[in-house]
């Protein structure tokens, strides 16, 4: 992020799992996977759809990128 000059609150987070939570605490809006574990969950600004069921791709709607 300090390479390309992005502020924390411009950058988003897909996480799945309990390892994800540092690259949470760098990121201003946090996504997790369906299928990721409670902790993640929790953390989570968003939960989206489990990675096998288009979760990518719905989240992406959701945030209004594509």
């Amino acid at each position: 992020m300090d390479y390309l000059k992005v502020d924390k609150e411009d950058a988003i987070s897909f996480g799945d799992a309990k390892v994800d939570l540092s690259m949470f605490e760098c990121c201003g809006f946090n996504i997790a996977m369906g299928n990721g574990g409670p902790e993640i969950k929790e953390a989570a600004d968003y939960i989206t759809n489990d990675v096998n069921e288009d979760g990518l791709y719905n989240a992406f709607k959701y945030l209004k990128l594509i």
